[in-house]
């Protein structure tokens, strides 16, 4: 659009300007200024409007000193998924897709390579989300694929005699620079939604479009979550796909990255790729059902927890994740979480997953004490069951609370990703939080994190310019929304909506403009004045 020709511009949006000009004109008489003509004053406030100056949507400055606990984190659940979470197709694009819009952490569920459902493997996930999904999406599964006569999806091979290699590559269809094809090999884990209908991809090609993409638009640290369902084989062939392709980009564990590490500063991690993992300590590992050993991985008879780190001898439970693929969380340790006592969570690197219902019974349960433990240490929420394009979670609660990773799925535009496009946009991903939520303040609680105040907001609508598709009749209006916390939340009750996002909290709507694409609002008003508002994490929609 040339700014500078007055034809490109609606005539509402000229009349505004002319009279915008005039008032600054006036205002700069007063203070004894020259004043150019009006026309090319006029000139001048369209270049400014349409400047980078202007633009509210520039890129942010950021403090990459702190460490990696100290930000919010844009994050996708379910990243492989391109459409509908029960029968849709997972695809490369969808890694592509997000990692350009900014998102720095993406999931990735990996499942055996075979002509099994991969029901008996003697892996787990890494999070939570398992035990309280995998049986309600199982129902769903068989419910829906006895209504649409779908059978179990098979991966393709060439020879069905021929046997799987760890070392053979696999076959698959074009994934962009990467030059590689997306039928799942054989001998290869695959990734797909566990127990739907939904068609797979193989981890190699995953791998390789994250690869590809996940530097393209930031050189911030991008975290992969990976939920592991494959058998030690499997996982052995992950490994060595995550080492081929990512080596540049990955974070070695060695003497200084042990237990007692300190998190590192998110300056420290730029261009690295972060590998969220169930973690297995290798003297777990290596003994065999039934023995005894030293793990503060495992959980004692007696159900005390030993706060003091020291050894315990505990029966040891069935190994699900080898070494090799373990120890590739260096500080992004999956660990399956019981209470702020446990060992695990006085651990710098360790990751605790909550599903949003399990996160809202501990904020009921003891708000104070799940903000201490999120200043400090890293937490991701994720969706629970099957989420579909209106109901999707709101981030803002969560956020509040001061976990770091709110997993949405970002298959759909809607009120969530709206306002987690409203955290991120053009921060690279990362944001720095607010200095109450941060590890070295001393607040105690999400009530006394923030200042709040009475908010005065006032939008004023002049006239939009050239909005919606050119063949269509639009009466347009605006609807703005202010999502906020109420004092229920603050004091450790439930959330609006029960944690989803479906409307703002409160509401304003301006009447119809002028017919057509560039429509005139004639100033109209947008009010919002509402108490005890903390700014920082309060969202205009």
């Amino acid at each position: 659009m040339d700014v500078t020709n007055s034809q490109s511009w609606s005539s509402a949006i000229l009349n505004y300007v002319k009279e915008l000009t005039a008032e600054f004109s006036q205002l700069e008489n007063i203070e004894g200024k020259n004043v150019e003509g009006d026309d090319q004053a006029s000139l001048h406030l369209l270049q400014y409007l349409s400047s980078d100056d202007a633009d509210a949507m520039a890129p942010v400055a950021l403090d990459a000193s702190h460490p990696i606990s100290d930000y919010f984190i844009s994050s996708s659940h379910n990243t492989y998924l391109w459409g509908n979470q029960l029968y849709g197709k997972a695809s490369t694009k969808a890694y592509q897709k997000v990692l350009e819009r900014g998102c720095r952490c993406v999931e990735i569920d990996v499942w055996d390579g075979n002509d099994s459902d991969s029901d008996t493997s003697d892996s787990s996930a890494d999070s939570d989300s398992d035990a309280g999904n995998e049986g309600e999406i199982k129902k769903l599964s068989r419910r829906f694929k006895r209504k649409m006569g779908f059978s179990k999806s098979k991966p393709e091979s060439k020879s069905q005699n021929q046997p799987a290699s760890a070392f053979s590559p696999p076959e698959h269809e074009g994934v962009g620079s990467a030059g590689l094809l997306r039928t799942v090999s054989k001998g290869e884990p695959r990734v797909l939604h566990g127990h739907t209908a939904t068609k797979e991809i193989s981890f190699r090609a995953v791998c390789a479009t994250i690869r590809d993409y996940a530097f393209a638009t930031s050189d911030l640290p991008l975290i992969v979550s990976l939920e592991v369902h494959t058998c030690p084989a499997q996982q052995q062939i992950m490994v060595d796909i995550i080492r081929d392709l990512w080596a540049p980009y990955l974070v070695e564990l060695n003497a200084v990255t042990g237990h007692e590490i300190s998190l590192p500063t998110l300056e420290s991690l730029r261009k690295k790729i972060l590998i969220k993992v169930k973690y297995t300590a290798p003297e777990v590992a290596a003994q065999k059902s039934g023995s005894t050993v030293v793990s503060s991985n495992t959980e004692p008879e007696s159900g005390s927890e030993d706060e003091s780190h020291e050894a315990q001898e505990a029966p040891v439970k069935k190994s699900h994740i080898i070494t090799a693929l373990a120890s590739m969380g260096v500080y992004t340790r999956g660990c399956h979480f019981k209470d702020f006592d446990q060992p695990e969570a006085k651990l710098p690197n360790h990751v605790f997953s909550l599903s949003e219902s399990k996160i809202i019974e501990v904020h009921k349960r003891d708000h104070s004490a799940l903000f201490r433990h999120n200043k400090r240490f890293l937490m991701r929420v994720y969706p629970k069951g099957i989420r579909v394009s209106s109901s999707n979670l709101d981030p803002a609660p969560f956020w509040r609370m001061g976990a770091q990773v709110v997993a949405l799925n970002w298959q759909y535009i809607n009120a969530a990703t709206m306002l987690n496009q409203a955290m991120f946009h053009a921060t690279g991903g990362w944001v720095l939080k607010p200095e109450g939520y941060r590890g070295f303040h001393r607040a105690q609680s999400q009530i006394s994190a923030l200042d709040r105040g009475k908010l005065d907001l006032t939008i004023e609508l002049l006239a939009g310019q050239d909005i919606g598709p050119v063949d269509k009749k639009l009466h347009l209006y605006v609807r703005s929304e202010l999502h906020i916390e109420d004092m229920e939340e603050i004091n450790g009750g439930s959330l609006p909506e029960g944690g989803s996002t479906k409307e703002g909290q409160i509401k304003a709507v301006t009447e119809l403009g002028t017919a057509g694409r560039s429509p005139d609002f004639r100033r109209q008003l947008l009010q919002f004045r509402v108490a005890g508002v903390a700014e920082e994490l309060t969202f205009v929609r």
